[in-house]
């Protein structure tokens, strides 16, 4: 099992892994996400949806604290 420290070199890899996939190479594998998850895929189909994810958790972790955040938005008012 792989770990990776940072999303973009784990993006890396499963784009590899799909690349070779696609070459003929068996679609099975595992990672270890940044975020200290660890994550097996089967398919072509979980891979993919691997690769979808990364994206979700790395905006995740990015996220401010609600606390600091600030809303530029106004209240709406109802007549």
């Amino acid at each position: 099992m792989v770990t990776f420290s940072d999303w973009a070199t784990l993006r890396t890899a499963i784009k590899d892994a799909i690349a070779d996939h696609v070459a003929g190479a068996p679609c099975v594998g595992a990672y270890t996400t940044p975020a200290g998850q660890n994550v097996r895929y089967r398919t072509y189909e979980e891979l993919c949806l691997l690769l979808a994810k990364t994206y979700e958790l790395e905006a995740l972790e990015q996220t401010g604290q609600r606390s600091t955040m600030v809303s530029y938005g106004r209240y709406r008012r109802f007549r």
